[in-house]
């Protein structure tokens, strides 16, 4: 993950990396899949501060630092540090999607502008749909819509902005900033008034999944990995964690697992840990075996080992899963399904377990305190090991898969190849 890169000085501001043609549908098409893979970049970046935040919740919970009477002062201020994160959600979105969609020199003024439009909406909803008197010191991250408002304030904004910066004639910055808070009094004022239909519609949907949560996991893990390879993922993967679902007021598979401690959540993180804790590592020691003996095996060492440990101990699956998304998609579409199976299959057995950063040992440990029957987890992913590694291995030698250390020789540039080219640009 990293954070989008910004214009050069001197170009034109909003360039879009891929420039949309008048009748081209397919670049139509490629333009808005380019703004979500930003949106997601975008929303990963509050996200990637997730485990500094829940690490310091987690520790000054009761069962943690809490549990000692001489560290109890130390556990609140931990608790309270770590829980101001998940407070103020909805801003720490705003930003980030900002940050994710800017592709002009002028950063702060977008982020701004982001955080003006959330701060607005949100007051003015909350006139519409105010807290009760026994929650008005209830933390943003409560407040109707949840971290979804800021998302919204945040996408407002920017195109807002945007169209402002094509007009011919620029207006003074203070000039925006007003037009963007006229816009987000009117789409408050609309958002405020829909309210009582939209929260009807999100607690139906939250009941459907919580009735329903081996088919509604099991959709969610295979969509969740399918759109990894077009960098789309954290998008439904943010509605499902921290908007989706209310436990007390609380709202997000996370914050009610972390925050709110309800029994019943993690139905959409219990499943990944047997496929990043056993699957992909069994994985990377399948494609590592595989490969050809010599030096293309001590290639593949070299890049599936590290990530084979690095993800099962922390849950990064992305070195592994891009070593062969492309080279062998029937391949990565069965894993999709198996990481669907894995969410279905631990919630079929009601196991409740959650992460902080990724679905490693790490947070398996942190998370165990919280968990229910997560020792049920270590013989599945055993299993999946087990399954990983006999199907990563027939199909690489039944189908020829070019997984690293069995591409062909021609697709390696050798030495005297390379001199060559040397010689000839000179």
């Amino acid at each position: 993950m990293t954070l989008p890169a910004l214009s050069k000085r001197g170009s034109k501001p909003d360039a879009d990396p891929i420039p949309p043609s008048d009748g081209d549908q397919s670049a139509d098409g490629n333009r808005w899949t380019s703004r979500l893979r930003r949106m997601g970049q975008g929303l990963a970046l509050p996200i990637a501060a997730m485990p500094a935040a829940g690490l310091l919740l987690r520790m000054g919970q009761p069962d943690m630092l809490g549990h000692a009477a001489a560290l109890h002062r130390t556990a609140e201020v931990l608790s309270a540090a770590g829980g101001a994160m998940f407070d103020f959600l909805p801003l720490m979105f705003s930003i980030g999607v900002a940050l994710g969609l800017n592709r002009s020199s002028d950063v702060a003024g977008r982020v701004i502008a982001s955080v003006l439009s959330y701060l607005i909406l949100a007051r003015v909803v909350l006139v519409f749909a105010p807290l009760p008197a026994d929650q008005l010191g209830t933390p943003p991250a409560r407040w109707p819509y949840g971290a979804l408002l800021g998302i919204v304030g945040a996408l407002l904004a920017m195109s807002v902005w945007k169209v402002v910066s094509r007009a011919r004639r620029q207006p003074p910055t203070f000039a925006v900033y007003g037009l963007v808070s006229v816009v987000a009094l009117g789409v408050g004022t609309l958002l405020g008034l829909a309210y009582p239909i939209v929260d009807r519609a999100l607690s139906t949907f939250a009941t459907a999944i919580a009735e329903h949560s081996v088919l509604g996991g099991g959709l969610f893990g295979v969509l969740n990995r399918l759109l990894l390879g077009f960098g789309l993922h954290h998008v439904p993967s943010t509605i499902v964690w921290y908007v989706a679902g209310d436990c007390g007021g609380v709202k997000g598979d996370v914050p009610c697992y972390f925050t709110a401690h309800s029994p019943h959540a993690g139905i959409f993180m219990t499943g990944f840990f047997p496929i990043a804790m056993f699957a992909l590592p069994a994985a990377a020691l399948a494609m590592w075996r595989s490969a050809e003996p010599g030096a293309k095996r001590r290639r593949a060492a070299a890049l599936l080992l590290p990530a084979a440990g690095m993800c099962a101990a922390f849950g990064i699956t992305e070195p592994i899963e891009y070593a062969f998304l492309w080279t062998a998609p029937l391949l990565y579409g069965v894993h999709a399904i198996l990481t669907g199976a894995s969410l279905a299959i631990v919630n079929a057995l009601d196991i409740h377990a959650g992460f902080l950063f990724s679905a490693g040992t790490v947070d398996y440990i942190l998370s165990f305190p919280l968990s229910t029957r997560a020792w049920l987890l270590l013989p599945i992913g055993v299993v999946y090991g087990l399954i990983y590694y006999s199907l990563f291995r027939f199909a690489i030698r039944r189908f020829d898969l070019r997984t690293p250390g069995c591409e062909p020789d021609s697709e390696r540039p050798t030495a005297p190849s390379l001199a060559s080219e040397r010689k000839s640009s000179a």
